[in-house]
């Protein structure tokens, strides 16, 4: 199992049925964090402010070089997730796909690829360890959760090998 790839799909698969429901739920920071941007990210901020908003990202301008971020997401603060990096990672991949502009309820594939981003920095990462009862959580979860044979970008979760098979690579038969 791996255990990134599946934790990724378990928290995509829930944030795509939460932002279903409405905006996700944001946590309002007690002093903004602020993010030095080169000119070509100045007009992306209005343009994603509708997408921003439904994921809990409240940003503004805060001259011709700066953004200020003050409000980022409850549950990627839960994960430890940066707000300056992940903001400036969504749009500099705004930049360089131009997928995140428009109206977000028309571009439903744009939505998904914020979804797999945030899902992807949240993600337990290769190399954690979990508790027993936090593997046999994530474990449940690939029962209840279509899709869970692969991540969002397509990485498989689980690798099934027969006792043959094993013994096979480690030419025991």
């Amino acid at each position: 199992i791996d255990q990134h790839a599946l934790h990724e799909r378990v928290m995509f698969e829930k944030l795509k049925a939460r932002i279903l429901v409405g905006n996700l739920e944001s946590q309002r920071l007690l002093m903004p964090v602020v993010i030095n941007i080169s000119p070509t990210y100045t007009d992306l901020i209005e343009q994603t402010r509708k997408l921003f908003v439904r994921i809990g990202i409240e940003a503004e301008l805060m001259g011709p070089g700066a953004i200020a971020v003050h409000a980022f997401p409850s549950f990627l603060f839960e994960r430890n997730v940066e707000p300056g990096d992940f903001v400036l990672s969504l749009l500099d991949y705004a930049v360089e796909h131009g997928a995140l502009q428009g109206e977000i309820t028309e571009d439903e594939a744009a939505l998904h690829k914020v979804l797999d981003m945030m899902s992807c920095k949240a993600a337990v990462k290769a190399g954690d360890k979990l508790s027993e009862s936090e593997l046999l959580e994530l474990l449940k979860h690939q029962d209840v959760f279509e899709r869970t044979g692969s991540c969002p970008h397509g990485r498989p979760t689980t690798i099934h090998l027969s006792l043959q098979e094993l013994e096979k690579q480690f030419e025991r038969r």
